[in-house]
């Protein structure tokens, strides 16, 4: 187990001072350029609320962590900045475990930050715990010189959009969960549905996305999926005093996650409108920007679904099968942080 400032050092060595910070690590407080960062999002992952350790190696714990933060900025259309870590680490854990925690940090940082942007820790507070380990985080960005995107800005007509497949997160939830209920040998996933797997442990939110549709101004309203698509989705219809209508036939169903669910008998379109964490973005465009975004998917390879359209507020939220007919909707939307009682 590392002492408190050999772990403050270690971290200071491994994420220099990036741009935009004055003095980082190393004083009671960071000092950053004036008027350079207008967003802030904070994110916290819990252990057994948010990842379990047998499920994932520290580095998957550590990218995911980043990862989320990440996510929250594009979802704001703007470009990522400076990062603070609060770190709790139980009592006794081993150092090489800590270690693989901010090599995971360090390896999303590497891999989803643009080189357009600089990103790297400045700051925030090491401590011990004798329950569960927690890691928060927050995250400074910049937004576009057009101005943060915010949920609230849909209208009736605008199309909604979602940039990258869902549901792939949430079934590797369920396989792993099959795997601890004994239904499921953790070899017979490993490999077969690892791309599965990848996205519930390492997801590979839409940084650059996020910050192109902020440049352009395309979203009336945006954020990133990670509480699931009917919540998610939701959020926007309320901030926005709106209604909307989806086409279950136009939302993606990616190869992978059909496949997981013929094999382990799971609704691939229940884990699509309600399983959270895949950090894929949703979006409102109105129908005047569509040949923008349309320009912009095929400039930059996107994955773009047309799924539905914003209508008002008396006709709340319909998902329309294939028929045409409104579907009964699950009764649990999505992810929920706050329980009333034990979760277990």
């Amino acid at each position: 187990m590392y002492r408190e400032f050999e772990l403050i050092q270690k971290i200071k060595a491994l994420f220099p001072t990036s741009e935009g910070v004055t003095i980082g690590i190393g004083d009671d407080g960071a000092v950053l350029d004036p008027g350079r960062f207008d967003l802030v999002t904070t994110d916290t992952l819990v252990e057994d609320v948010h990842f379990k350790r047998d499920w994932s190696s520290p580095e998957d714990i550590g990218w995911k962590a980043v990862a989320s933060n990440l996510s929250d900025i594009a979802a704001m259309g703007g470009g990522p900045g400076v990062l603070f870590l609060n770190l709790i680490l139980p009592v006794g854990i081993d150092a090489s475990y800590v270690d693989g925690l901010l090599l995971g940090m360090k390896q999303a940082l590497d891999a989803l930050v643009p080189d357009s942007f600089q990103v790297s820790l400045a700051g925030g507070d090491v401590t011990s715990t004798r329950g569960p380990m927690v890691i928060s985080m927050t995250l400074l960005g910049e937004s576009s010189p057009a101005g943060p995107q915010l949920r609230h800005g849909a209208v009736p007509g605008d199309r909604i959009i979602l940039i990258g497949p869902l549901g792939l997160a949430a079934a590797g939830l369920e396989m792993l969960r099959l795997c601890d209920y004994g239904d499921v040998q953790r070899a017979d996933i490993e490999d077969e549905f690892a791309d599965v797997l990848s996205v519930h442990r390492r997801p590979q939110p839409r940084v650059y996305e996020g910050a192109i549709l902020g440049l352009y101004g395309v979203p009336s309203a945006m954020l990133d999926i990670s509480d699931g698509f009917l919540q998610d989705l939701g959020h926007i219809l309320k901030a926005s005093k709106v209604g909307a209508s989806i086409e279950s036939h136009g939302l993606p169903r990616h190869p992978s996650l059909i496949k997981c669910c013929e094999r382990f008998h799971l609704s691939a379109l229940d884990l699509i409108l309600t399983g959270g964490e895949d950090y894929e973005l949703l979006l409102t465009v109105p129908p005047a920007r569509m040949p923008k975004l349309w320009e912009l998917a095929r400039r930059y390879e996107w994955d773009v679904y047309d799924v539905g359209e914003v209508r008002s507020a008396s006709e709340q939220l319909r998902v329309l099968g294939p028929d045409g007919v409104p579907m009964e909707l699950p009764s649990q939307h999505g992810f929920v942080h706050l329980f009333d009682e034990d979760p277990a």
